[in-house]
């Protein structure tokens, strides 16, 4: 197959298309409570950052009042990949339709790697863009989950190449996605992301440590991918340092030991005997 990658893209743009007809081409939105809260508050928010030129740092609309940035109500602006977007002036819905499709390629170029035919990674990329998950975060209106999650498949193919052959140019890109992943703000997705790439880096830190003639890379391959996380790390320190500031007055940080105490961090979390139903 010619030009595999250009084929599937595209593919995978038409069904995203179709799926998303009515949003793309209808000018309709979706109307659940997640979706049109956020939209009411960013709206009122760029208005005024474009009135004043300024980064509004309260918004009073929410639990009577939130900082914007340090509870994450509104960290578009701080998310470096939007000013790209902004620049062709594509709305919210489209920029994470786009993160839908970045979510597919990235799918489809780490079953490549892992020698997947085109058809096979095709259709692994397509059945991970589409799963259920994906998709019914951008309908409800939590698209900051999907975009963080579509960043997955990507940072865990440069880290198997950066452990495969390691060099500068893998530890610079992996760096920038795992900054740009946490950038986008949600750290439970992310948090995810990096105990798949951290147990990969270990099973090969361990095969590696016990096969003497590897030692030497392993070291390198090691050294480098922490590099990586630091720097990613420091990307994304634009957000999560304000938060860190913000956490002895947040519900989720300001329990007895200095967190989201078990019962409202578990709410939402299937019991273990549900797991089995």
């Amino acid at each position: 197959m010619k030009n595999p990658i250009i084929l599937a893209s595209l593919a995978m743009l038409v069904i995203i298309a179709v799926f998303f007809e009515p949003v793309i081409f209808g000018g309709k939105t979706f109307s659940s409570p997640d979706s049109l809260s956020p939209k009411a508050v960013g709206m009122a928010l760029n208005d005024l950052s474009v009135e004043t030129g300024e980064f509004p740092q309260w918004q009073p609309w929410v639990f009577s009042g939130m900082p914007s940035a340090e509870a994450f109500t509104n960290l578009s602006k701080l998310y470096f990949p939007e000013y790209l977007f902004k620049l062709f002036f594509l709305p919210g819905m489209l920029i994470q339709l786009l993160h839908l499709l970045f979510a597919g390629i990235g799918g489809f170029l780490l079953l490549r790697h892992f020698k997947c035919s085109d058809w096979a990674a095709g259709l692994g990329a397509t059945a991970f863009m589409i799963t259920p998950y994906m998709v019914t975060m951008v309908v409800f209106g939590h698209g900051s989950q999907m975009m963080t999650a579509a960043y997955i498949p990507w940072v865990f193919w440069f880290t198997v190449r950066l452990w495969q052959n390691t060099n500068f140019w893998d530890t610079g890109w992996l760096a920038v996605l795992l900054g740009f992943q946490l950038q986008r703000g949600h750290a439970q997705i992310a948090y995810y992301t990096w105990m798949l790439i951290g147990a990969y880096s270990l099973l090969m830190l361990i095969n590696g440590l016990r096969n003497s003639d590897e030692k030497a890379n392993i070291g390198k391959g090691f050294g480098y991918f922490i590099l990586a996380c630091l720097i990613g790390v420091g990307i994304s320190l634009i957000i999560f340092l304000p938060a860190m500031d913000y956490t002895p007055f947040s519900i989720r940080g300001g329990s007895a030991g200095g967190g989201a105490d078990y019962n409202y961090a578990t709410g939402w979390s299937f019991h273990p005997k549900e797991i089995m139903t």
